[in-house]
């Protein structure tokens, strides 16, 4: 088998594997594994072929024992901390693996077998740390040491066929599916949504599986720290704008809001930010107000009552900010809808696995003595059930109108308990 690498790199005048050599390099082994189980006496069963394919592969490539982990789509996170300590994160439980490295060494290289070929993304001692989306999607970080004690590397995937639509979120739990026609009604109407929560809750997923839902007459752009949602690949008129980190020499850098100021240029029907995270927060306001209706951005936000205040610090931080009081009536005129999501344990027991779910869906109501009002329509309660807390016929009427021009709004939450 080394024989056939050695050739298949030669013909292609390469010296060492690299990340995009995966695909072939899993075909040689299946077929490698493949003709020694048919020439075995007794053949092993599917488990045992299955674990000596991955055991193979993690010989041949520079993932070593990470070989197995990462073939399983059910996991979610690795965390490698330097050679001490490996976290595998599936099915809401961490659990603890051997380290897959015995020295730093093994690990620089594998970082190095990712960022091979890729000029923006290295990691020595004069870049030290490194944040870099993989083929596949799934996002990986690393750090040196030092800055980082011990080296850390963190890989978390987000498998873009693991959850294809509001039914597949659904059948996890994340969502009730009496919710579903809401929320397929509020994409279609157009509605401006913010999608909240904590690191880890599900943000990225479930604004993914939202965006699947444009129609398909509409452009669209995209536009994240580092690609995740992958709708160009989905969406016929879509455009993903990425940013990117200065160079060593403090140059070069491509920030979110200068891509929101390109995005306005391309005719875009709607805008979607992976995460607004600064004074972009600014112009996605101003986008939404002038055209762009329907678009969608995350934020970091501990509930959903933080969540406009945040996006107002947020967007103070531009030079161009007017007062604190003008941002936050122009947040509440333009916001509609709010999706919390967050983490919780459906058993009180702390060894039980956590588990992601919506928390809450509310909708903007306007100003209350300066501050904004947030009424929820629908709450996941300490039964970990989800009910009805509000009525859409006390949706501002903006919102309601947009709603009424695709569907019969109140009938939208009629699966609810109240």
């Amino acid at each position: 088998m080394e024989a056939e690498l050695a050739s298949e790199l030669a013909r292609r005048d390469r010296t060492r594997l690299r990340v995009e050599d995966q695909r072939w390099v899993y075909e040689l082994v299946g077929r490698v594994v493949g003709e020694e189980q048919r020439q075995a006496s007794t053949p092993g069963t599917p488990a045992e072929s299955e674990q000596l394919w991955r055991r193979v592969f993690s010989a041949v490539t520079p993932l070593g024992p990470l070989a197995e982990h990462l073939a399983d789509p059910e996991v979610e996170e690795v965390r490698i901390n330097g050679t001490e300590a490996c976290f595998v994160f599936k099915g809401g439980r961490r659990y603890v693996v051997p380290p897959p490295f015995a020295d730093e060494a093994g690990l620089i290289e594998l970082v190095h077998w990712y960022t091979d070929g890729t000029p923006s993304a290295r990691l020595d001692r004069a870049s030290p740390t490194v944040t870099m989306t993989l083929p596949e999607g799934s996002r990986l970080h690393a750090a040196l040491s030092p800055p980082a004690r011990p080296m850390s590397v963190t890989i978390r995937r987000h498998p873009s066929e693991r959850f294809r639509d509001l039914d597949s979120l659904a059948a996890s739990g994340f969502l009730p599916r009496e919710l579903i026609a809401f929320l397929e009604a509020a994409i279609a109407a157009r509605l401006n949504i913010l999608v909240s929560g904590g690191a880890g809750a599900g943000k990225t997923t479930f604004m993914r599986v939202l965006g699947r839902l444009i129609g398909p007459d509409e452009r669209v752009v995209t536009i994240e720290d580092q690609a995740e949602l992958h709708l160009w690949r989905e969406l016929s008129d879509c455009i993903s704008l990425e940013g990117r980190l200065p160079n060593t020499e403090g140059r070069g850098a491509i920030t979110i809001q200068m891509l929101v100021h390109e995005a306005l240029r391309m005719s875009p029907d709607r805008i979607v930010i992976g995460e607004v995270r600064g004074g972009e927060a600014l112009d996605l306001l101003d986008a939404m107000n002038t055209g762009h209706p329907g678009s969608i951005c995350t934020i970091h936000a501990e509930s959903p009552r933080e969540t406009l205040p945040r996006l107002v610090r947020l967007a103070l931080r531009s030079s161009h900010a007017p007062r604190a009081e003008t941002v936050m009536a122009e947040v509440v005129s333009t916001v509609d809808l709010v999706l919390h999501a967050g983490i919780v344990r459906p058993s009180p027991s702390p060894s039980d696995a956590r588990a992601r779910r919506l928390m809450s869906v509310s909708f903007v109501a306007g100003l209350d003595e300066g501050r904004p009002t947030v009424r929820d329509l629908v709450t996941l309660g300490p039964d970990c059930r989800w009910h009805r807390a509000g009525s859409l016929e006390a949706v501002p009427d903006r919102a309601y109108a947009r709603l009424a021009g695709v569907c019969e709004p109140s009938q939208l939450l009629d699966g609810f308990d109240v």
